[in-house]
């Protein structure tokens, strides 16, 4: 496991808006060849339901924001709803859980069925091994996504609920891809820290659908401290070779990569 550590801390790039609270953009992050992302290019977030017409407004109009990744499952989105971008003309919505198809009218939430099976010793192996599942079981969402953020227009916002799981995979693959360095893709990880109580509040009224999800998000372990996301930085690396290796297996090509730093990069 790695244990580099970052010798100065890293900005994180929050965005405030009414309705989220755990939006950032990831502007800075410098790549292995020495650029950096650019900013309003790839911007993280929790659940999107919630915004208000002026924070949709902020987006498109201030931030730029054409494309949107939401990564949750049929559970939630029959549940929560898929928010007011999905109603918006100037924004394209992609939508692909990283679970196997779930049945939106179960009562059993998709993570809680997948996580009840497994027999790790720690947190941290439980939860790398839980992510890498992620990218294992569900290539198809995977290689969408990443040419969904490679091909905008504009700004992309990859979610899911709480901003810190699926969305810290999928954005740890991205930055690892373009050659991030570890400490980096840790510390954009691990800020999700500084907003967890405001999350797993947000999400734990469950407003928006009444007491449908009550439950669904009740795991008291919810942190991300760096750990995990090196743990399955580590584990990406001895099954599959890295990112590189692991997209390219499943469809990713040299094009591919190149529409990716040109949409993110600065020159």
């Amino acid at each position: 496991m790695s244990t580099t550590q970052a010798t100065h801390p890293q900005e994180i790039g929050w965005i405030e808006l009414d309705g989220v609270h755990n939006m950032r953009d990831l502007a800075g992050i410098r790549a292995g060849d020495g650029r950096r992302i650019r900013a309003h290019r790839l911007i993280r977030s929790d659940n999107l339901d919630r915004l208000t017409p002026a924070a949709v407004e902020k987006l498109v109009n201030r931030i730029g924001v054409s494309d949107v990744i939401d990564l949750r499952t049929n559970f939630e989105l029959t549940r929560i709803g898929s928010g007011p971008l999905t109603q918006d003309p100037r924004v394209a919505v992609t939508t692909g859980s990283l679970y196997p198809e779930d049945d939106g009218l179960s009562t059993t939430p998709p993570w809680q069925a997948e996580m009840s099976v497994m027999t790790p010793t720690t947190r941290t192996e439980a939860m790398a091994l839980h992510y890498l599942d992620y990218l294992e079981g569900r290539p198809d969402t995977v290689l969408q996504d990443m040419r969904v953020i490679s091909a905008a227009r504009g700004a992309v916002v990859v979610h899911c609920a709480a901003g810190k799981d699926r969305t810290g995979t999928i954005i740890g693959l991205t930055l690892s891809l373009i050659g991030a360095p570890r400490e980096s893709i840790l510390a954009d990880y691990a800020a999700t820290n500084q907003r967890l109580d405001r999350i797993m509040a947000s999400l734990g009224e469950a407003a928006a659908a009444g007491s449908a999800t009550r439950g669904a998000y009740s795991d008291e372990q919810q942190s991300t401290p760096p750990e995990i996301m090196d743990a399955t930085l580590d584990l990406l690396e001895s099954r599959h070779g890295g990112a590189a290796s692991y997209l390219r297996s499943i469809g990713w090509t040299p094009a591919d990569q190149a529409r990716l730093e040109a949409h993110l990069l600065d020159d």
